[in-house]
């Protein structure tokens, strides 16, 4: 008779992101996100964050993947929450 071991191995990865303005105040929070994680920045530090181009950005806001919210100016901030999810779907991950 003879015994067999098996051991699982669970692996935990926890993303932090600094995001640091100039004037020092409060990112917006996104309205669509139920978490209070769920902070908007604007499309160029988004694009640092998921690691893509700048247009890859404008391409999931027209197409509605990604949380957004346009200003009255016509600036817009992006959900960094849908935002690191959706690339993480477009790497494969």
């Amino acid at each position: 008779m003879s015994t067999t071991r098996r051991t699982e191995k669970t692996v935990e990865i926890h993303e932090f992101y600094v995001i640091r303005t100039a004037s020092g105040s409060l990112p917006a929070l996104c309205a669509e996100c139920s978490t209070v994680d769920a902070i908007m920045v604007a499309p160029e530090q988004a694009a640092a964050v998921a690691h893509v181009p700048v247009r890859m950005i404008y391409r999931w806001i027209e197409s509605g993947v990604i949380h957004y919210k346009e200003g009255p100016n016509g600036s817009l901030i992006v959900c960094v929450k849908s935002l690191v999810a959706t690339a993480n779907e477009d790497r494969g991950a």
